[in-house]
């Protein structure tokens, strides 16, 4: 087993959900939590299914609260009923673009590094990556180089290995939608927590149609976070090591 559970954040999930599920837990991953986010009834099926797998835990919300509520409902609840022997969490999306192969990977890499955050981070020079994924990316790199120092290839990466220790302040942080994991790693950064880069496939379908992100809008809201950010009070944990692809920054 790997020592984790896999939490994964669903609105109106496709039928191969209950597949990649079984898959994940096929692979060794402990425990799957799918948080159903307020979707539609047409999804109950999907969810029942899931519901009726062993180690699989669904929790709903009775609406819409977005992808941040849902991540911090996942938190609370492995705080509340997590197991012991789990190193921490790994945040993966609903819509099977993060490889199984990928999930276990940061899964063993958050098993070796319990103090790490470990991103799985895509290229976006792949011809194939829609513009909004890319414009949205490559301007909140930017802004997290220019305002805080550190190198993130990919900010925005939902595919993450977040250590036990450090779940707790993430249920308190502040973002119910796109912008909480942008609040995620910029309070990571800010409190010198290790930081490592696990280089992923990148996959889309369909240009990336089943995404709820809003190019504009969602970085936009972004943008206001990292900005504001900055003025609020943060506590200090370990000096910061952001490592990728061979490069290490301190």
């Amino acid at each position: 087993m790997l020592r984790c559970a896999v939490i994964i954040p669903a609105l109106n999930p496709p039928e191969s959900l209950v597949e990649y599920v079984r898959t994940l837990l096929d692979r060794g991953i402990d425990r799957v939590i799918v948080v159903d986010d307020g979707s539609d009834a047409k999804a109950a099926d999907v969810f029942g299914r899931l519901s009726g797998m062993d180690r699989c835990t669904v929790l709903a919300h009775p609406a819409n609260w977005g992808k941040g509520r849902a991540l911090k409902t996942a938190f609370a609840y492995v705080l509340r009923n997590g197991e012991e022997r789990w190193a921490g969490v790994v945040t993966a999306d609903a819509d099977g673009q993060h490889h199984p192969d990928d999930v276990c990977q940061v899964a063993a890499a958050l098993s070796r590094e319990e103090n790490a955050l470990i991103l799985g981070v895509r290229n976006f020079d792949e011809s194939h990556v829609p513009w909004r994924s890319q414009f949205g990316n490559r301007l909140t790199s930017r802004l997290i180089h220019w305002l805080l120092g550190a190198e993130i290839d990919d900010t925005q990466t939902g595919l993450r290995g977040i250590p036990k220790r450090h779940l707790a302040w993430m249920t308190e942080l502040k973002g119910e939608r796109f912008e909480y994991e942008m609040n995620m790693l910029v309070n990571a950064i800010r409190m010198r927590l290790q930081i490592r880069q696990v280089p992923i496939q990148t996959l889309y379908f369909q240009k990336n149609a089943g995404s709820h992100y809003r190019a504009l809008v969602d970085s936009l809201r972004i943008f206001v976070n990292i900005v504001s950010s900055l003025f609020t009070p943060i506590r200090y944990g370990d000096e910061v090591t952001i490592t990728t692809k061979g490069r290490k920054r301190t």
